[in-house]
């Protein structure tokens, strides 16, 4: 209806109604059969997509298949077969290390070939031609054939540009190590050796029994092989084939690169169906919205080993530019448009027709009334139609009449009211007062000749400004308030200043009256009259501003003296001593409160009495003489001692001040006494606590003199040398027990303390005691008066004085020299029996590598073998004498007695060492080893042999602990500055009752015969002698963990330089 009702020509309406009438039924036959159309194109062509996308799956299924039982054909080839076994067998007898070892050198060989497009000669040729003549029959669908045996080392291939070792690769270790005997596809990936996109498909070789997977047979089949199956299903312009993986990802695609392309959710489900369809999407990973597409998975007849395809499935998309598919609906929409277009033409020239007959005297009729409008009242219509457009220009002639009488008549009006505007409007601009007119709005509509004087605004100036303009910041709220009250009263008053032009200020009484419009309930307008009142207002003023003048005067007069009544009445109350104010006759007029606290007398009570029944009658006459001198001479009588009566009646001891106050009329004499009976009382309580001090001073200085003897002697017949330096470390003080080193007390009083250490031990840590005021306990190496060298364990802490100060350095030294060498043997006691325990293993670890020497040489010895086998041998041979020289060199290493030697070491090779003695403990007792070497750990200043020691005797124990075998787990890492070695294991761990005791000398767990119980206990030894310690953590049924730890830090061990 808002169309509809728009300013258009009547005969617009006519023509627009018609078209419409006759256009709707066209429009909606038209898009029915275009929706119509779509559908059934749609579907069509949704079939032959889903056709499409069955038929590539088909083709790549074919492709991939073949390769699979290709595969499958050679592997159950003896010939292959046997090769595999051969390669097997040379592995047999070795342990995993050893294994990896020997794959590892003939890795080597292969890399450094002379010529990489040929064979090295340890290849065995006759297999090789076998299988290049097998892949020259398929050269073009794959890139290469490589068997490969059950350590993923190479046997044979079709080409030489192929690596040695494919244990690492995720098709070896699905078909071969997890015994799959199924084959396994990988996904499409580039292969830098080869420079293409490849397909590997692996298929096990079983053994003869065909129980147990031997090796591999790995077809390489060319990406090229696929592609060409997907760009057979192209068709149209823009319609072809896509090979996705089951998570969305492009596997190929003839058109755009992977990354080009976008899938969405719903293509997303596609690919996720599992069957064949086809499906109309978002996105149809082209960027082409609202595209039909066809789908179908790849399915393999051969059920694939897991993994296969990257743990995907692969599915068949065909799509085409939806503005090919749609093509001949637009050919369609096109003609139909064409038709709409015609009929459209049609009903619009018979529109023209009806309405051109219909507008023409409503047009004429319209023409007539403008004139009549526009002023011109004799104009008249002449219409005739006989119908009601006739009958409607008749009644506007007679309107047009009607309306020239009665503008006749108001122009004679108008003047009348004009003369009498004239005659008010100058009464009103002279009159002697401000007359102004404001609007609904608070503006000045009209101001009188008086107004605009006074205020030196011209007419125009003024008219359009508001109130509030012309008054000044300040009054706003209040004239804001007074035309409220205007508003809503009728009538205000108010008086406020206005702001003349030149910024003159007229103080004004304003009085308005609102005229309300009571139909409408509305303000039309206000009348104010504004009466100067400046001079008026300038004179109150003067009056308050001299009223106000004379009251702040007295107010603040009357203040000062309150406030110094109240401050000296303040003072005389709150005196420290009792004041009494007496007329020369001794009668008491005033006291303050401080008296009351202290004599205890009322003031109503004292005032009007005689001081003197205060004062005991002995002092009656001397008091009396005392006021007579005050008055009559001195007017001061210096501070006296006398005894007044308490207002119980019992005597205080005060003193007396007697000031004459000749300012007072009548005279008065001001009496202060001051209590000091408590003074009294501390004077005989000092004498007393004197005399008492006196005694007990002669008692303790007699109790400091035996302590000082006692400690003096306590010191001397220690067993330790116990000492004391200053501050530039000379001795000040040192007991007898310096005699066992061949020294005499009076030849190192003030000689350096570091004149008694070896020339290796003159270190910083005394000096760090001194810098940083430390207790610290280390050792020393003390060279006797002899010359002898005696180890000594040295306990130093700072000396401070009373303020904080350092004074020096006491220190504690002991001899450890027998300690050590007792420590010594215990630790070379624990090493010779962890030897006894190593030696059966070792032993057998170097049997094994004998035999396999003792068999080459067989061999080597009967002629028989080729040049390339003999090489195998002594290659075998050459490891053999390797490895039996590297762990009897360890052993021997470890065997032998060293004396202490602190410097850097890689704490992973330290394990690793400790591994060569210890790794055939392993095996026989069913123990897994699991090595985590910590990545970039930082040296560490230890004894290497000391700690090989202390994990040495860790693994034994573990070992020992693990009867029924288990894991055995060793992490090397550092946390917090600390270097940690944990040794887990998990056997039947420590109960909770023995943890504690463990680490005692003596102690142990283990049968008669079985043990000594030093072990943990020098192992916690060298841990602390290198800074660091041993921690155990243990659960009953679940293992036990071992951690050394280790200071990373340069001052990390308290024997890194003195031991």
């Amino acid at each position: 209806m808002t169309l509809w009702s728009r300013s258009y020509s009547l005969q617009q309406k006519i023509i627009a109604a018609i078209v419409m009438v006759g256009l709707l039924p066209l429009v909606l036959l038209l898009v029915l059969i275009y929706v119509e159309e779509r559908r059934a194109l749609r579907e069509s062509t949704g079939a032959n997509f889903k056709e499409a996308a069955v038929e590539a799956a088909r083709r790549i299924e074919s492709h991939v298949s073949r390769s699979i039982n290709e595969a499958q054909q050679l592997a159950t080839t003896p010939f292959l077969r046997t090769a595999v076994s051969e390669s097997n067998r040379t592995y047999e007898g070795k342990d995993e290390r050893g294994i990896s070892e020997m794959i590892h050198d003939w890795q080597q060989r292969w890399k450094q070939r002379d010529k990489r497009s040929e064979f090295p000669l340890f290849v065995n040729q006759i297999v090789t031609n076998y299988l290049i003549r097998w892949h020259e029959i398929r050269k073009s669908d794959y890139v290469g054939i490589l068997i490969t045996d059950a350590q993923g080392a190479l046997v044979v291939s079709s080409i030489p540009q192929v690596e040695y070792s494919y244990a690492k690769t995720a098709w070896w270790q699905a078909v071969v190590k997890a015994g799959s005997q199924q084959p396994y596809v990988t996904d499409i990936a580039f292969d830098p050796a080869f420079g293409t996109h490849v397909v590997v498909v692996a298929a096990p070789i079983l053994d003869e029994q065909r129980h147990g997977v031997i090796g591999a047979v790995t077809i390489l089949l060319r990406r090229d092989t696929l592609f060409q199956s997907i760009t057979e299903g192209s068709f149209g312009t823009t319609g072809h084939a896509i090979l996705f993986a089951s998570d969305g990802g492009v596997v190929i695609c003839p058109v755009l690169g992977s990354e080009a392309h976008s899938v969405d959710a719903k293509l997303l489900t596609a690919l996720e169906a599992g069957k064949p369809g086809w499906m109309v999407v978002d996105d149809d990973s082209h960027g082409h919205k609202q595209a039909l597409i066809g789908h179908a998975p790849v399915r393999f007849a051969d059920r694939l080993a897991n993994g296969s395809l990257g743990e995907k499935r692969w599915i068949t998309v065909v799509r085409q530019d939806p503005t090919e598919t749609f093509a001949p609906l637009d050919e369609l929409m096109i003609k139909i448009v064409v038709f709409g277009v015609a009929v459209l033409i049609g009903l619009g020239a018979v529109g023209i027709l009806v309405a051109r007959r219909i507008a023409k005297p409503i047009q004429l009729l319209q023409d007539g009334v403008q004139q009549i409008g526009s002023g011109r009242l004799e104009q008249r219509l002449d219409l005739r139609t006989g119908d009601e457009i006739e009958r409607l220009a008749g009644a506007f002639n007679h309107m047009a009449a009607n309306l020239q009488r009665s503008f006749g008549q108001l122009e004679q009006r108008v003047m009348e009211v004009r003369q009498l505007e004239e005659k008010y409007r100058d009464l009103i601009e002279h009159a002697p007062i401000m007359i102004c007119q404001l609007d609904r709005g608070g503006r000045l509509v009209h101001v009188n000749k008086t107004g605009l004087d006074k205020l030196g605004y011209t007419h125009d100036e003024i008219l359009g400004m508001q109130l509030l303009n012309l008054v000044p910041d300040g009054q706003e709220s209040k004239v804001l308030h007074y035309l409220e009250q205007l508003v809503r009263r009728g009538h205000s008053s108010i008086e406020t200043v206005l702001r003349a032009k030149d910024g003159r200020q007229i103080d004004v009484e304003i009085h308005a009256t609102a005229l309300i419009d009571h139909d409408r309930g509305g303000l039309v307008h206000s009348r104010a009259f504004v009466r100067d009142v400046t001079e008026r207002r300038r004179l109150e003023q003067e009056l308050q501003r001299y009223t106000e003048g004379l009251e702040q005067a007295i107010c603040e007069r009357t203040k000062e003296l309150t406030t110094s009544q109240a401050r000296y009445k303040a003072l005389f109350d709150f005196v420290a001593d009792s004041v009494f104010m007496v007329k020369p006759t001794g009668t008491v007029v005033a006291v303050n409160q401080r008296e009351a606290q202290v004599l205890g007398y009322v003031e109503s009570d004292i005032i009007g009495s005689t001081i003197l029944e205060i004062i005991p009658k002995a002092y009656h006459q001397i008091f009396t003489g005392w006021l007579s001198d005050v008055i009559s001479q001195e007017g001061r009588v210096p501070t006296q001692e006398i005894t007044v009566y308490h207002q119980d009646r019992h005597e205080m001891t005060v003193e007396m001040d007697l000031i004459r106050v000749s300012e007072t009329d009548p005279l008065l004499v001001m009496v202060q006494l001051r209590d000091i009976t408590d003074r009294k009382k501390l004077q005989y309580q000092l004498q007393s606590y004197r005399e008492d001090l006196e005694v007990k001073v002669r008692e303790r200085t007699r109790e400091i003199e035996e302590t000082k003897q006692y400690l003096e002697n306590l010191l001397e017949n220690a067993n330790d040398v116990i000492y004391i330096l200053d501050l530039d470390q000379h001795f000040t003080y040192v007991n007898s027990k310096v005699n066992a080193w061949g020294y005499r007390k009076d030849d190192l009083i003030g000689r350096p303390y570091l004149s008694l250490l070896s020339r290796r031990h003159r270190g910083r840590r005394l000096k760090n005691t001194l810098d940083i005021g430390a207790k610290q306990v280390y050792e020393v190496e003390v060279v006797t008066r002899l010359g002898e060298p005696r180890t000594v364990m040295v306990s130093v802490s700072p000396l401070h004085g009373v303020d904080g100060e350092m004074l020096g350095v006491l220190g504690i030294a002991r001899d450890m020299t027998e300690t050590k060498k007792l420590e010594r043997q215990i630790r070379n006691a624990e090493k010779l029996a962890s030897i006894g325990k190593l030696a059966a293993g070792v032993a057998h670890e170097i049997n094994n590598p004998l035999g396999g020497i003792l068999n080459c040489l067989y061999n080597l010895r009967k002629g028989t073998l080729t040049a390339a086998r003999q090489e195998e041998y002594w290659a075998s041979m050459e490891y053999g004498v390797r490895r039996v020289q590297k762990i009897v060199r360890q052993l021997l290493d470890f065997s032998q007695q060293h004396e202490p030697e602190f410097s850097p070491a890689d704490m992973n090779r330290i394990v690793e060492q400790v591994l060569v003695l210890t790794t055939h403990l392993f095996g026989p007792n069913h123990i897994r080893l699991d090595v985590l070497p910590g990545h970039e750990l930082p040296s560490v200043i230890v004894d290497r042999h000391m700690i090989e020691q202390v994990l040495m005797n860790l693994i034994l124990n573990a070992v020992q602990a693990m009867k029924n075998g288990g894991t055995l787990t060793i992490r090397t890492s550092v946390v917090e500055g600390v270097c940690r070695v944990d040794v887990t294991d998990t056997g039947s761990g420590i109960p909770a009752s023995v943890l504690p005791r463990i680490f005692d000398p003596f102690f142990t767990t283990k049968g008669e015969g079985e043990g000594t119980g030093l072990g943990l206990s020098v192992n916690l030894g060298i841990a602390e002698r290198h800074g660091g310690n041993i921690l155990v953590e243990s659960e009953v049924g679940k293992g036990t963990t071992f951690t050394l730890c280790l200071p990373v830090s340069r001052v990390r061990s308290l024997a890194e330089r003195e031991v």
